[in-house]
């Protein structure tokens, strides 16, 4: 009997017009092609703020370094009369002088460096220029009339945006910088021609009390 009832079940069990379309069984290949296509698009669109985000991100990190550095210079310079480091006259870096100062290890890195750091440890410089009107080194933090000069800043610059460099100023600000605007920050002097001319005609020279300069009294 089972054998009967499939056969009565399957005589009435709905059936398909002959003139009906077979079913569809996944996508046509022009479909393939525009999801692909859209895909793509949605990729292109995504990877770019994918990348500025990280980059973003970096140079956020390397800020808070260079505050961390310019913080270390105040740090040093509160240990030795107001005086910031000199690294020729004790012959030592700069990175080494302060790496007492820093509370991470990895203060001196840029994330965004793959260049310098691997090779020298260091992704920064700092106004250590070697011309007595220019320099910090071995002067008192308090020797200068500019309002905001660059204290430490990226030795290279396009590493977060091309054309721009972070910095940190005397002020301990952190900041990102037109590259040309840094160098050219390098080479301002100190103090502005009238404080120069107010020096010189005192007898004394930048960064050093009168008495203690050449020559002084009799």
């Amino acid at each position: 009997m089972r054998p009967l009832a499939i056969l009565v079940a399957a005589a009435h069990a709905p059936r398909r017009p002959l003139n009906a379309p077979a079913p569809r069984g996944g996508f046509t290949y022009a479909e393939l092609l525009v999801s692909v296509g859209i895909i793509t698009c949605l990729i292109g669109l995504v990877l770019p703020l994918i990348g500025r985000s990280r980059a973003s991100a970096q140079s956020v990190t390397c800020l808070s370094h260079l505050r961390q550095i310019g913080a270390a210079f105040f740090e040093y310079a509160a240990d030795n009369e107001k005086r910031l480091p000199d690294p020729f006259e004790v012959q030592t870096s700069w990175e080494q002088i302060l790496r007492k100062y820093l509370p991470e290890e990895g203060a001196f890195h840029c994330p965004a460096d793959g260049e310098l750091f691997p090779s020298v440890g260091s992704s920064y410089d700092w106004r250590d220029t070697g011309r007595s009107e220019t320099t910090l080194a071995g002067r008192l933090i308090t020797d200068t009339t500019r309002p905001d000069p660059v204290l430490a800043f990226e030795a290279l610059p396009g590493w977060h945006l091309k054309g721009r460099m972070n910095a940190v100023t005397l002020s301990g600000a952190g900041l990102s910088m037109d590259q040309e605007a840094c160098l050219e920050d390098l080479q301002q002097p100190l103090r502005g021609p009238q404080e120069k001319r107010r020096v010189r005609s005192q007898g004394g020279t930048l960064g050093l009390p009168t008495q203690l300069q050449g020559g002084g009294g009799g």
